[in-house]
């Protein structure tokens, strides 16, 4: 429990840091901070409600963000006064369709790279091992606008099943439609995914293979499925961990390509209409809740360490 404190405490600080310098960022040089929030060209009633609502404008960028910090605690996110619609608004409406894209690009990305990853270091240097290491080196070269464009048409261009214009539909109130409209989107980004992560899991695996415990139980006449699946993958699993905990923050920018292109209404998508139009106050809504998502996940992947190598969870007890 005191681990999780501290981890939670360190990570506080970050969300805190990357937010304060985001407010910054869209203050610094700002002439007129009333304007800016109003997203630039504004009617006079517009302004005069900006005013109302936030009457801290003309104090120090530190107490502006104080007043930010407890209106975001209170839940109070900020609301876009170009399309008169409060950022939790906002997110209640977009907010699914990104969390399903990456969900499902990490899902596929996982179903795809495990497999591949264990098997390669199994049959190291082999035929299988050299064609996926060629094919992953090339999906790694390919940036999800480019992979996205060849899903596009390859398959919802020629097939009439997968939709080249995608729109949000829960699971639940129809799997098959969300199948179609969220596979090649999730795909066009689980593709890169797994090409990073079964080249992390193969380069694991093969010093996992060769370790004392793996030889012990061969020795043992233990199957070689048992050796792979039961003791090798466990083993060899943290730097995978790592990395899915890590790309969160990459599929954030995935996401924005892949909603632009799938016509999918995200938040990536309204990403790019608040830097278009200069509507602060959703750019910084959208930045905290996503520097608040990718900072919780890590903290629950660095707790999930304990749980997978209890060498880890040996050691934390230890201090």
């Amino acid at each position: 429990m005191r681990y999780a404190l501290q981890r939670l405490g360190q990570f506080a600080i970050v969300f805190v840091v990357v937010t304060f310098i985001v407010l910054v960022a869209t203050r610094i040089g700002s002439e007129d901070p009333v304007r800016d929030l109003a997203g630039g060209i504004a009617s006079e009633s517009v302004l005069a409600q900006v005013e109302a609502d936030y009457p801290y404008l003309d104090k120090p960028l530190v107490v502006q963000y104080g007043y930010w910090l407890t209106d975001f605690v209170r839940g109070d996110l900020g609301r876009s006064y170009a399309l008169s619609q409060s950022a939790v608004e906002m997110f209640q409406q977009r907010l699914p369709a990104t969390f399903f894209i990456g969900f499902w690009a990490i899902v596929l990305g996982l179903a795809i790279a495990v497999p591949l990853g264990v098997y390669s270091a199994y049959r190291r240097d082999g035929w299988f091992d050299r064609i996926t290491s060629q094919v992953s080196f090339g999906l790694i070269s390919f940036p999800p606008l480019v992979i996205a464009i060849f899903l596009m048409y390859l398959i919802a261009v020629r097939f009439s099943f997968f939709p080249v214009d995608s729109d949000y539909v829960a699971p639940w109130d129809s799997p098959i439609r969300h199948f179609q409209n969220f596979f090649l989107p999730s795909l066009a980004l689980g593709l890169g995914l797994a090409a990073v992560w079964s080249r992390l899991l193969r380069a694991d695996m093969i010093l996992t293979l060769q370790s004392d415990f793996v030889m012990l139980a061969r020795a043992k006449g233990m199957s070689p499925r048992r050796v792979l699946w039961g003791h090798a993958l466990r083993a060899s699993i943290l730097s995978l961990v790592t990395s899915v905990a890590l790309q969160m923050s990459g599929l954030v920018g995935g996401a924005v390509v892949v909603e632009q292109l799938f016509a999918l209404p995200g938040v990536g998508d309204r990403l790019v209409f608040a830097i278009q139009s200069n509507d602060v106050l959703t750019l910084q809504a959208i930045t905290a809740v996503l520097v608040g998502i990718v900072v919780l996940v890590n903290l629950g992947v660095d707790l999930l360490y304990g749980i997978i190598d209890p060498r880890i969870r040996a050691a934390r007890a230890m201090r």
